[in-house]
Parts: structure tokens; sequence; C-alpha cells
């Protein structure tokens, strides 16, 4: 009787580690998920590196620009800009159907003004 207690304590365990386990890949694959539907926000550093690999412009001014785009811009088109200069076509497809009408006119002025402004003002 006790060596039918334990095998049956032996599978209610292996059956919680099974469920425990299940459940932490699905915890795992949803972040994946959330990471690709909603990509971590750009930041001044990922500016200068879009800037720098897609133009020829200075380090300096990438990085004057990037702090004009941050102050000027909202986040979704400073996020614009920055999908825009990696030419990322499916994230400037989804934040262009999220932006106002202003904030895409923002965003897609501003490469055109921000650069020269920041070389005006060194």
């Amino acid at each position: 009787m006790d060596s039918l207690l334990r095998k049956e304590q032996e599978n209610l365990t292996s059956d919680s580690e099974d469920k425990t386990m299940q459940k932490m890949l699905f915890a795992i694959a949803g972040l994946g998920f959330s990471f690709l539907t909603h990509p971590v926000l750009a930041d001044e550093a990922a500016f200068v590196e879009a800037c720098l690999s897609s133009t020829n412009i200075e380090r300096s001014t990438c990085e004057c620009t990037a702090q004009k785009a941050k102050q000027e811009l909202s986040p979704k088109g400073f996020e614009f800009v920055v999908a825009t200069l990696r030419r990322d076509d499916p994230v400037t497809a989804k934040l262009r159907a999220e932006m106002t009408v202003q904030e895409l006119t923002q965003a897609g002025t501003f490469m055109a003004h921000g650069p020269k402004q920041c070389t005006q003002e060194s």
C-alpha cells in the first residue's frame, strides 16, 4: 500500500512539474511575442546608430539631432524617425497606422531640418 501511495505522489509531482514547465514556456513565448508586436522603445543611442548607418552625417550632428528629436517629437514620432532611418518598413507601417496626422507630419519632415539646425548651432 505504501509503495502505491509513493507511486501516486511521484505521478502527482511529475504532473505538477510538467504543468509548471508548460506555464513557463507559454510565459516565455508570450513575452517574446510581445516584443515582436511592441518593440522596445528606441533611445537616443539607437537614433544615433541609425543616423550614422543610413546617412553621411557626422556623429556629433547625429547626437544633437537625436536630442532634438527626443525634445520635439512625440514618443511615436521619435520611434517613427528611428524606424525610417533603419528602413524598418513593418515598424514604420505599424506606427503610421497609430499616429495622428500632426505626429506623422512632424516626424516625416524632421530629418529635413533637424540636422541642419544642429550644424548651424555648432
